[in-house]
């Protein structure tokens, strides 16, 4: 008999958007030590998600997750499992809870179902595929969804054993004959989106703009999902069966070093996986790329040994890779760190208010609301945080969705004084922002 999910379902995602990386490709780097080391790299980066590899037996410690959502950073557990295998359901209610209880939002299970080493020996090839895995898989997410956290489906092998795009299709219409219809509209997708040799926009337009790929055959001058755009094949497949794309939370992708230039058989170099990269880092924090997409994690900040530390960021010994200078300088605040901006540096402005510019452009509707107070207080005001970093007091108005908490850590880190100010609708706003007028020298 198929599992039944009696939880009530969290709420559909709403877009957060940035990028990220995924963090050691094991469990092992969750001391105070390690958030003391990465924390400020991953800020320098701009980054506000990271993937963390997870065990079921036992919690990522309290206080390295604690710092990464106090820095702004949301955290994706990956569980997966050691394979295609069910969780003792006990012992996930109890971590889900204490995730939860943390400020985690999503948790994921399983890992690349659809390839042959995910399954124990002799089981991959056996009938029903499909139904063993979700037989898996839906008490277990049933779980997550009674603490509050979000049902993801777990991220594919781009191609794969069992193809991708197959697996997919088959999952969701499995789901709907089991009488899942409605846990499908609000899933996310877990996806993986890597390069591979390609250039980022390598699969533009998914199957529609390249009809003639089918599985493990891509005719020459084709191309298909294995690249950066897989989340747009995905996305194809997930609107065929349900009218609209799912959500998608990118655990790992972009280009790594070691791939192999199709044309010269030869490996491609740090100057491609740094455009490449950078590119894609450039699109998401511009929102140029779809508005299903909440992230995109980069692979790999960093790694202790082969064969993943040839991919990572931060190699264990030597010099990190050109990628990270380059995302430094472009990173979301980037400028904020100039000379300019360091603490105790003189500050022309008495007071900034910094206005959120959102996928459309400047806020308008801010800064209406924002006018009088803008007037009472003497402010200067504007939509940048290069200009807010020359000011002694800021007022942030807007929620961390509008503008990140990033920028704000940032401002506080060059001795700026800042409050937040957000309200619901106009009304609470403008009434928000009386109540944190500051005193007005005479």
């Amino acid at each position: 008999m198929q599992p039944h999910i009696n939880s009530p379902l969290a709420p559909r995602a709403a877009r957060k958007g940035g990028y990220g990386f995924h963090y050691f490709p094991d469990e092992e780097h969750y001391r105070a030590a390690d958030l003391e080391r990465w924390l400020p790299e991953l800020q320098a980066l701009g980054a506000s998600w990271l993937t963390l590899r997870a065990s079921a037996a036992r919690a990522i410690p309290e206080p390295f997750i604690n710092g990464l959502v106090q820095a702004g950073i949301e955290p994706i557990i990956h569980i997966a499992h050691g394979g295609i295998e069910p969780f003792d359901l006990e012992e996930l209610a109890s971590l889900a809870q204490a995730y939860r209880n943390w400020g985690v939002n999503y948790v994921v299970l399983y890992d690349q179902p659809n390839q042959r080493e995910q399954w124990p020996a002799g089981t991959f090839d056996q009938l029903g595929l499909i139904e063993r895995f979700l037989t898996c898989w839906l008490p277990a997410v049933s779980v997550l969804h009674a603490s509050g956290l979000a049902a993801i489906f777990p991220p594919l092998r781009q191609g794969g054993t069992y193809w991708d795009l197959s697996f997919l299709r088959a999952s969701i219409e499995t789901l709907t004959a089991w009488g899942h219809a409605d846990l499908l509209p609000d899933l996310i997708l877990g996806a993986y989106a890597f390069a591979g040799p390609h250039p980022a926009d390598w699969g533009r337009g998914g199957q529609t703009a390249w009809p003639a790929a089918q599985p493990y055959v891509t005719p020459p001058g084709c191309e298909d999902q294995l690249g950066f755009r897989a989340f747009e094949w995905y996305a194809e497949v997930t609107a065929e069966c349900l009218g609209q794309p799912l959500p998608m939370l990118v655990l790992a992708g972009g280009a790594r070093l070691g791939e192999l230039d199709p044309a010269t058989g030869k490996p491609l170099d740090a100057a491609w996986h740094t455009t490449c990269n950078a590119n894609i880092a450039h699109a998401m924090t511009n929102r140029h790329l779809p508005d299903y997409l909440l992230n995109m994690n980069f692979w790999l900040l960093a790694a202790d040994s082969p064969p993943a530390a040839a991919a990572a960021w931060f190699p264990a010994a030597g010099q990190p890779l050109p990628v990270v200078q380059q995302l430094s300088k472009t990173a979301p605040g980037a400028a904020l760190t100039s000379n300019a901006g360091k603490p105790g540096a003189h500050k022309r402005l008495s007071h900034y208010v910094l206005l959120p510019t959102l996928e459309h452009g400047p806020s308008e509707w801010h800064w209406r609301a924002a006018g009088g107070f803008v007037r009472e207080q003497h402010a200067a005001c504007g939509y940048s945080a290069e200009d807010a970093a020359a000011a002694l007091e800021v007022t942030v108005v807007g929620s961390e969705q509008e503008i990140s908490r990033q920028v704000e850590t940032g401002l506080r880190g060059i001795g700026c004084r800042v409050r937040r100010v957000a309200g619901a609708d106009f009304g609470q706003l403008t009434a928000n922002l009386a109540a944190n007028a500051l005193p007005i020298p005479a």
